[in-house]
This record gives C-alpha cells, structure tokens and sequence, in this order.
C-alpha cells in the first residue's frame, strides 16, 4: 500500500497581503542576506517528526523567492511520502528517483516549469531503495549542473530522523529546521539540533509553523528563527 501525505488547498500563499506573506518576504530577505555572505545556494528543509509542515513551508519560500527574481529550482528529496507535486498540482510520472536509477537520463528532463522564475522537479516514483539512491553521486553532480543555472535550490526531505536527509544535507550548503509550534517539544528540537551537529549538517535556521498570534490570524505563521 502506498501511503499518501494530505495536503491542504491553501497550502499555498497565493494572496500576497497579509501577516504570513509578509513573514515569507522576511525569511526570504534573511536567507538572501545570509546567502550573499556564505555563498550559500542549496537549501534543504528537513523536521524534527512528520507533519510538521515542511513541505508547504519550503514549496512556499520558493515561491516568494521566485517573486523577487530569483531563478528558484524546487526539488522533492522525499522520496519515501512525496507531497511538492500535490502542492502544485503536477504529474508525478518523472522526477528525481529517474534522474538517481539512470545514469543515462537527461538531468533537466524531469523539471516542470511554473512561471518565470520557479521551476519544479517533483519526486518521481516512489523506489525501494532511497537511502542507496541518494547516496550515489549523480544527485551531488546533477545538484552542481542546477548551480549553474538557477540563485537557489530548495529541497524538500524527509524528517531528520531517516538517513535519507542525513545523506542529502551533506550535498547542500545550508538546511532550515521546521516544527510545529506547541507540537515539538524543546527536548525533541534539542536532539534534533544535536543530530544535526554530529553530523556537520549547517542549520541555517528555524521555522517555527503555526504560531497563531492573534483570534482573527491565519495559523499558517512562519516565524523564522536565527541561528
């Protein structure tokens, strides 16, 4: 049986008034600031436990990166619940499990344009193998070519618990930790962090999701968090 991911209509920010786009544009000016400093260009978001948010957290971020002119390609690293192609709406026939099993496969086949700027590579069928797949070294290569062409990568991976994001992280140059505020307790986010730390994965910082700040607030608010 392959299990899906629920994912909701609204998971993306297509109003861009508000409290939550305007916390978007601010993450998005953080990380550009960061970037500009660190020569940072592939980031990964990764979670302490499932269903935190991530995936719409990081499908979003690309978005609104995208919106300021920013060549944006979007990559779904989770290979084992895949959700960015439900988020936008797309074919999941080919993607990056294709690009990872054949070493003979075009690396720009899979991408699926959006608009202008933002591009998306979703995750492809589900393989057997993920862990081995990721492992191999086209993805750290094909991840080289995309440099070339786009000013950000994001890619959306498992919770930091699977080697799967273990793996990936070591091919990005930084990665955003998502929770879900009131859910993740601050033991689980510390021994996330540690996890992190043994193995050298960069944490650029923290997004707390749905923080509600206010009755009348949507409880889709990003509050990103230094580190």
């Amino acid at each position: 049986m392959v299990m899906k991911r629920k994912v909701k209509k609204n998971a993306l920010m297509l109003d861009e008034k508000g409290r939550v786009p305007e916390q978007f544009r601010n993450i998005r000016a953080s990380i550009q600031y960061i970037s500009d400093k660190k020569k940072i260009k592939t980031i990964m978001a990764t979670s302490c436990r499932q269903g935190e948010g991530k995936s719409s957290m990081i499908a979003n971020l690309a978005m609104f990166m995208s919106k300021s002119g920013k060549r944006v390609l979007l990559i779904d690293g989770d290979l084992r619940l895949p959700t960015i192609h439900r988020i936008f709406n797309l074919k999941n026939y080919v993607g990056l499990s294709d690009l990872l099993k054949d070493y003979q496969f075009d690396k720009f086949e899979g991408i699926q344009k959006i608009d202008e700027h933002l591009d998306v590579m979703t995750s492809g069928v589900s393989p057997y193998n993920p862990s081995e797949l990721l492992s191999d070294s086209l993805l750290p290569e094909s991840l080289k070519a995309y440099e070339e062409i786009y000013d950000f990568i994001f890619i959306d991976a498992p919770p930091i618990g699977l080697s799967d994001s273990i793996i990936t992280a070591n091919y990005c140059d930084a990665t955003i930790l998502v929770l879900e505020n009131g859910k993740t307790t601050k033991t689980q986010l510390k021994e996330c962090v540690e996890k992190c730390k043994m193995q050298n994965i960069d944490v650029l910082g923290i997004i707390r999701n749905k923080v509600q700040r206010r009755r009348n607030d949507s409880n889709y608010y990003y509050n990103y968090v230094k580190r």
